[in-house]
Order: structure tokens, then sequence, then C-alpha cells
């Protein structure tokens, strides 16, 4: 079998997939059509009585793989480049892709025909022929066909391609609006009091007058100031031009990409685009995920209220309540802050001590190491790459020897860089020949994996180095676990390997691995105080431990204001008032979502937070997500630690063979249900909230 193009046997192998100039980037997307449009041809020229799952499925599946091989590089290199030029073209060659994509895969008639073809073949219908993942992938790729409109004909046809790319070309233009933001913000030093001495040392002074501290909207600064300063009009002042990212830029591309998402969904015969986006979801409907949203709101807002009580009763002088009794918003995440330093004796600041960046980050692979049977090797290969900061993984398989792939990580703050946490797939696992198991793949050799984890961690200072708040921490070892879930992934379908899987499943595997960061045992491996070395003590491991539900009603419930937001945004009635009328607005949505679900705070007026919202890109309505995922996530986590097996590796083969081992190359219901052995329930989900079970 042909193996994909972009071999990543080797990390030198691996940074020169990256382009270094313009001249290369179009090199390669000229390639990578040149590619697919071989392959293409090869699959329309297979005689119909040789027509099989080889030359047409598996000949798709890798020519749409090696193309998405391209695009990733590409986004990869638009988020991290430290060169304008590079990133904006890029950008632009993005779309081109994007386009041929969608014009040569998910819209092609040519090539549907070839899969109807197959269908009328005594192989496809031969269970015993086609089957496990392989039967899985055709039964997907044929409904993604369906939906995509391919048995539309003529101008419908032609707009819904039409529609597509447009929806696309948005897509990019609004996610790099939202890098690019350059805002800032200039505050004398007495308005920073209280901010962490780590976060002030990497602030510049304004040019022209050095009185002034030039302070980003980067999240250690931002939250570092949030969570920390005294002064409630910086807060107020942060706290707007963080809501106010990409605006005005995104704001007219967002509302273009919910009327063209509208028109399209549609056109397919779905009423709302949410209807559309969710129907090949876990949760099937928008209706299921309102219902969803709506059993979590009533336990949470009586947590909730619960919360609220005691920051009232522990305000700062700075925090000031409206007359009638509500907390501002951006005096919440200080308050929050204020009651874990204060009352639940938790101090970030203290804590982040005990998390300096190298020894955390090793003692972190270590609990990956063990758990998942795995061995990394460092290159420190920056130059090579984008940045010097930049290094890569080898990850090596402790039972076989084999290597199974590479993980890029970029986990400072710069200029012009992605400024969240996130992971990119790059290379995906391709299968051999060699399976002995006609229907899970077992024993089959997989070619190695890229992948690139992007982060905005804390830089190191003269007189100290790079310190992690446990939030750091946290978030590390969920973007990683992205990465692992990408290098275990090794699906029989290029196409469906690591977190190519339903979105509202792409969570569970790293929202579970949070969760180690909450034992005491896991705590005292993890941590070690940059200067005498020694671990968290017991008494502030317990209180941070029992702060974990401390706010959970506010944060979750948080979480449940932005799954009804994508849902409303995307739904009939919202197209209809919003889009075609003028009596609502993307803004006003969301305010009213927020002081319907998150009661008792005073919102900011003139905030536009949805232009920076980039999972309303990606995610589309199904921003419920994270949370659905977060249930499964928490009775899966409860199934190890019953079973004592956090640095189990007998453990973490189940859950690789069970969960994550085949990608999206299973339907996850059934992945989750044969690991727990039962079907899956809240209990654990709840429990963790502190919330007794209705």
């Amino acid at each position: 079998m042909r193996k994909i193009f972009a071999d990543v046997s080797t990390h030198k192998q691996c940074s020169s997939l990256f382009p270094k100039t313009v001249e290369e980037i179009s090199s390669l997307v000229t390639a990578a059509k040149d590619r697919a449009t071989t392959s293409l041809k090869a699959i329309y020229g297979v005689d119909a009585a040789t027509r099989n799952f080889q030359n047409t499925a598996r000949a798709t599946d890798l020519a749409e793989s090696e193309l998405s091989v391209a695009g990733s590089l590409l986004s990869v290199l638009m988020n991290t480049s430290a060169q304008k030029e590079l990133r904006d073209e890029a950008r632009k060659q993005i779309v081109d892709i994007q386009e041929f994509s969608i014009e040569n895969f998910s819209t092609n008639k040519e090539l549907y025909k070839c899969f109807q073809a197959y269908q009328s073949t005594p192989e496809f219908s031969n269970e015993a022929a086609v089957t496990g993942q392989q039967r899985y992938w055709l039964t997907e790729q044929i409904a993604d066909y369906k939906r995509s409109g391919l048995d539309l004909e003529g101008a419908d046809f032609d707009e819904v391609v039409s529609l597509q790319k447009k929806i696309a070309a948005l897509s990019t233009t609004f996610s790099a609006n939202s890098a690019e933001d350059k805002t800032e913000l200039y505050f004398a030093p007495e308005a920073l009091v209280g901010t962490p001495e780590s976060v002030l040392k990497g602030l510049a002074k304004k040019d022209g007058d050095d009185t002034l501290l030039v302070v980003k909207l980067d999240y250690p600064t931002y939250f570092g100031i949030m969570k920390n300063c005294e002064v409630a009009d910086t807060r107020r002042q942060m706290s707007l031009a963080f809501e106010n990212r990409a605006f005005p830029q995104n704001m007219d591309v967002l509302k273009d990409v919910i009327r063209a998402r509208h028109q399209l969904a549609t056109k397919l015969g779905y009423v709302s685009f949410a209807a559309y986006n969710l129907a090949d979801k876990m949760i099937k409907t928008p209706q299921n995920a309102s219902t969803f949203i709506d059993s979590l709101i009533p336990g949470l807002q009586k947590k909730w209220a619960l919360e609220k009580q005691v920051i009232c009763e522990n305000l700062h002088p700075s925090v000031v309540l409206t007359p009638t009794g509500d907390i501002e918003n951006y005096d919440i995440a200080f308050s929050i802050n204020q009651v874990k330093m204060n009352k639940l004796a938790v101090s970030e600041t203290d804590i982040k001590e005990y998390f300096p960046m190298d020894a955390t980050v090793q003692a972190l692979f270590d609990i990956y190491q063990a758990f998942f049977d795995i061995t990394f090797v460092e290159h420190k290969n920056g130059n090579d790459l984008w940045h010097e900061d930049v290094t890569t993984l080898e990850v090596v398989d402790n039972k076989t020897k084999a290597l199974l792939g590479h993980i890029i990580m970029d986990l400072f703050p710069r200029e012009g860089k992605f400024s969240h946490a996130c992971c990119h797939p790059v290379v995906p696992a391709v299968e051999g020949d060699d399976a002995t198991d006609a229907v899970t793949g077992a024993g089959a050799t997989f070619s190695p994996v890229l992948t690139v984890v992007l982060a905005n961690f804390p830089k190191p200072s003269a007189d100290a180095p790079a310190l992690f708040l446990h939030d750091d921490v946290e978030t590390f070892f969920h973007e990683f676990g992205h990465a692992i879930h990408n290098i275990m992934g090794r699906s029989r379908m290029a196409t469906h390997a690591g977190t190519s899987v339903k979105r509202d499943f792409v969570e569970l595997p790293s929202q579970m691995l949070e969760e180690w960061l909450w034992e005491e045992d896991i705590l005292k491996k993890v941590s070690k105080h940059y200067k005498t070395g020694l671990p968290l003590p017991d008494t502030l491991i317990k209180s941070k431990i029992a702060s974990q539900s401390a706010f959970s009603g506010r944060d979750s419930l948080r979480q449940l204001c932005f799954a009804r937001y994508s849902l409303n945004l995307f739904s009939e009635d919202f197209y209809k008032n919003a889009i075609e009328g003028s009596t609502d607005s993307t803004s006003d949505t969301f305010m009213r979502i927020q002081k319907e679900i998150l009661t008792g705070i005073h919102y900011s007026e003139g905030s536009h937070f949805e232009c920076a919202f980039g999972h309303l890109m990606g995610y589309g309505a199904g921003y419920y997500g994270y949370m659905w995922s977060e249930v499964l996530a928490q009775d899966v986590f409860s199934y190890i630690k019953a079973k004592n097996g956090l640095l189990s590796a007998e453990l973490g083969r189940r859950y690789v063979e069970k969960i994550v081992g085949v990608g999206g190359g299973r339907d996850p219901n059934d992945m989750v249900r044969e690991f727990l052995e039962r079907e899956p329930n809240s209990d654990a989900f709840l429990k963790k909230l502190g919330i007794e079970k209705q």
C-alpha cells in the first residue's frame, strides 16, 4: 500500500516539512494539489469490474489525508511564524487549499459516482469483506457526501459549493483577525498594585513615556492582572479590552458566517445550521443539546448562589457591589482568587513557585510515560523550525520499541502568535498492510505521527525560571492530552486517525487527563519548589484540592452560557431576528444569555466577546460538547481511579485499546460503554462539582 507523502521518522524530517519562505509555501500548495489530482484521476479511471475498497475508499482516504497535511502545516505557520509575510501567505494559501478540498473531495460529484459504483459491487455488500473500522468509515463518508449536497443538481449544487468555500474563507479570516489583534493598554505602576512580580517584570515601558507600562492581552498577562490587581478600574479596563478583541473587524465576518451557514443548511434541507451541524454528532439534535444544558442549570445555579454569598461575605475593599447587590463581571476572577487565598488558604502566587517549567514538564512527561507505556526523547531543534524556543519530542512505544511519532511544542507568547492554547494534528498515523485482525486492525504497523502543541505560558525572568500556575499545568496537561490522542489514535483509515473524532467526543481524553492534577500523590510528584526543590506541602495540596469545586457552579454556568450562545447563534430564530431582521444582535444575545444563566452579575455594556470567540468557527453550534464530554470524562476517570490505575501501564493499554486507540474509527458511544463495562452516567461529574444528584 502507498504510504503518505510526509515521512516524519526523524525530528529533522519533521522540521523539513514546514516551509521557510513565501516561495516554499506556494510550492507546498502546488505539490499538494498535484498529488491530489493524480490520485483522483487514478480513482476515476478504475474499471467497474475491478472497483474495490482499496482502489476507491482507501485511495480517497489517503488522497484527502495528504491534502489535509499540507493545510495543517500552513495552519501551524499562520499561528506561529514570527514573520508576518509568512503568516499572511499561509492564511491566503489555506483558503486556496480549502477551496480545492471542497471542490475535489467534499463536493466532487465524479468522486461520489465512484463511491456509488462501489456500492453496487458484491464486495461492498459482503459484510465479511469490509468490516469494522473500514465499514464504519464508509458509512460515515457516504453520509458526509449526502450532507455536502452531492444528491443535488444544477444551480442548487453550485450554490452549496460556493457557500462552503465562502464559509471556509470567512472562518480563516476570523481566526487571523483574532490572532493579529494588537490591543495594548497603558498603566502607571500604582494602577497595577497586587499584580504578581513575574507579570510586572515582563511589561515594557511605553515609548515616549517611561512612567507607563505596556500591557497586552496575552493570557499570562491578562489573567495575572484580573485575578490579582487590587485596582478596580484597571480590572474594568482590562476586561473591556479583552472582550473587544478583534472588534470591529470580526463583527461583520461573524454575521457573514452565520448568514452563509444558515443558507447552506436550508439548501441541504435543514431548518437551521444548528440542526445541520449536530446531525452527525453524538447528541444528534439541537433539542437534545438544549435539554442537556437545561438539565444542568438548576443545580449549578443553586451552587452558584452559595458561592456568590461567600464572595459577598469576603469582599475586598476595591470591590463594590451594584445597588441591586450584583457583582461587576470584571471583579469576579479577582474576588474568587481573594476567597481562595484568604478563606481557603490557596495562594496561586505561592503555589506557582512549586511549578518551575522544566521540572514540571518533565514530571508531567513521567506521568504520560508511565500510563501510556511510552518514552519521550527531547530534541532542541527550534532553530530548524520557526523559533528558537520550540522543541520536538520523539515518542517511542516501550513494548514494541516502535517510533509512534513526534510532538512539537511551542509554549511561550510572542507577537503575532496564536494567543490561546491548542493542539494541531499534522501528519496522521497511516496503516500498513500487515493487520492480523480484519475488524480491529490489530497487529498493523503504522507510519509515525506529527502533532504540534501551542501555548502561551509565562517566560522566565532574569532571576527566576518560568513558573506555572496550577491552571497552566492543567492547560498543558490538557493540550498534551490531545497530542497523545493524535499519537495513539491509529485508525485503519487516515482521515479517522487521532483526534478526527466526533466533535462532542474530542475533548473527553484531555478533560479526563486533567483530573490527574487534582490527586494528592500526583501533585506531590509534579511539584518542586524552584529554590528549595521541595514538593508542595500537604496543607497547600489539601487546600488546593478542596478549592476544585469551590466555584464549580460559576465556572460550569459560564461554560453553559457559551454552549447556549453557540446553539442560539446558529438557530432559525436568530437568523430571522438578527440577520434577516434587526431585532437582535450577536452581542445582545450573549448579554441576554449571560443574565439568564449566570445571574447575580452586572455585565459591562459595550463588550463584543463573540468577535474573538474562535470556537464559533470550529465548533459551530457544538460548544455544548465541552460539557457533554466532561460528563463522560469524569466517568472514565472515576473508573481508572477506582482501579488504582493512574500510573498503571495495564490500565493505560486498556484505555488506548477501548477509547483512543482507533481515533474516530468507531462509534464513541460504543467505545465508552465497552471501557466502562456499563452505560455511562453523570454521577462522577456531579460529585466532582459538589452537587447532589437530582
